[in-house]
């Protein structure tokens, strides 16, 4: 039997906001303190701060919080969760089709049954929306995610170079204190080299007595939550169009093998997952908007390589990968998925990784795990190389991959024609065999240097 739980919070404020976590199994209930902070567009473009925008954002948090307290195993029963949350247009967010895409949003994206009821918010506002403006550039280019991360650095380093003027608006959240003073750090060495280009709005989400529950150590919906918030920024800054930097390898992220269930295996930037929320939000807003990722055909080693040819490589080591949630220094681990492929990644654009990991300080205890991602990142590599070098013609290297992976099919293949609708489904499949023949050239170049530094550690006992 699935497991119940019942979320009711109070308006999300930027500060006071409450959140009642009820556990059904245990019989237990536990307050949560929970605010944003997104004061930060009361500089913006628009006018506006239309209430739909608004709600958007209230709902990006009440997922937010959900997620980080309902703990959900990938080998449980998927649970049942029950979210109450007050907002400024109920019956727009009750109707049955918004209904209809976000429960099937949330379920895509955590495996677990979401449900939603909206009721009416009181008319106290939240200070950024209020008219308030400061003057911004209007030659926007474009609005993107920020996480800290290597990706995001690439892609946005690429970006500026391929449009040489205009204003680059970046968008982080979140509640980890560690990845917004790399989200700044980061920023700021890079709005160094580019001066006037760049604006990082941040938009921090508070929680307050969570010890209380146990913190879910997964969290699947983050991806959603921070293309909401991202999505509302675009929206302020007078664009209908979100940019994710993200490498396709990551974005697709394609099992490693089935004994690795689980094993690091997030939707949160699959094209899926971004075509879904795009729907989702062009419903609450009744007009179009995309959600898109520019470096979906491209490998974390392209595009890297620009960093390379302008002298920038040092930036890289600014950024964090690591899945770990280290609070130490060094705080990457070095032997987890994210970690293994920003080193193979970094290798294979010619830039040595100066990166420190934590790896070198673990106790031996921890030394059998080291090879655990590894390995299997290794296994998909030789599967794919076999289903490529198998066939010569396209078509037959297509139906040996998508058996082998039948979601490159009904999971990408379908969805991005609808992100793609200049591209044929020939031209489609073409880009993504090509990708994965880049990303098996790469690691067949560099992965005796990757297994070096797992083996380096695992012989110093």
């Amino acid at each position: 039997m699935s497991k119940i739980y019942t979320l009711e919070f109070s308006s999300i404020q930027n500060t006071q906001g409450t959140v009642c976590f009820t556990d059904h199994a245990r019989d237990q209930q536990v307050n949560v303190r929970i605010n944003i902070d997104d004061t930060g567009f009361q500089c913006r473009l628009k006018v506006e701060y239309p209430s739909k925008i608004a709600d958007l954002i209230d709902l990006a948090v009440a997922i937010h919080g959900s997620d980080r307290l309902v703990r959900q195993p990938f080998d449980q029963p998927s649970c049942q969760i029950k979210v109450i949350l007050p907002v400024r247009n109920p019956d727009l967010l009750n109707s049955k089709l918004f209904q209809e895409k976000l429960e099937k949003l949330m379920h895509w994206a955590t495996g677990s049954n979401w449900c939603f009821s909206f009721t009416k918010r009181d008319d106290q506002k939240r200070s950024a929306e209020e008219n308030t403006l400061c003057d911004l550039p209007i030659d926007v280019n474009e609005v993107a995610l920020w996480s800290g991360g290597l990706d995001a650095l690439a892609g946005l380093y690429n970006r500026i170079c391929d449009a040489p003027n205009g204003l680059f608006i970046l968008c982080g959240s979140g509640s980890n204190n560690i990845i917004f003073k790399i989200q700044k750090q980061t920023f700021d060495a890079i709005e160094f080299l580019f001066p006037n280009r760049l604006k990082l709005y941040r938009v921090p989400i508070g929680f307050y007595n969570s010890k209380k529950c146990p913190k879910n150590p997964i969290s699947r919906s983050r991806g959603i939550v921070f293309t909401l918030i991202g999505s509302a920024c675009a929206y302020l800054m007078g664009k209908r169009v979100l940019n994710v930097y993200e490498n396709g390898i990551g974005a697709i992220n394609l099992p490693y093998r089935d004994s690795a269930l689980g094993l690091d295996h997030t939707r949160s930037v699959h094209p899926r997952t971004l075509v879904m929320v795009s729907e989702l939000i062009s419903i609450l807003w009744e007009e179009s908007f995309k959600i898109e990722n520019p470096f979906l055909f491209w490998t974390k080693a392209q595009m890297c390589q620009v960093l390379v040819k302008n002298q920038a490589i040092d930036l890289a080591f600014l950024t964090k990968s690591c899945d770990k949630s280290l609070h130490q220094n060094p705080s990457q681990c070095g032997y987890c998925s994210s970690c293994l492929l920003r080193k193979q990644s970094l290798l294979a654009a010619g830039i040595e990784d100066k990166t420190k990991y934590y790896i070198s300080h673990a106790s031996s205890s921890i030394k059998q795990n080291y090879y655990l991602y590894l390995n299997n990142i290794l296994e998909q590599v030789k599967t794919l190389y076999d289903l490529l070098n198998t066939y010569d013609e396209f078509d037959q290297q297509w139906n040996a991959i998508t058996n082998q992976y039948p979601q490159l099919d009904y999971e990408i293949l379908d969805y991005l024609e609808l992100n793609y609708p200049d591209l044929s489904r020939n031209n489609i499949r073409d880009l993504l065999l090509n990708l994965y023949r880049n990303y098996i050239d790469e690691w067949n170049r560099v992965k005796s240097q990757v297994q070096a530094t797992i083996e380096d550690y695992n012989h110093d006992e």
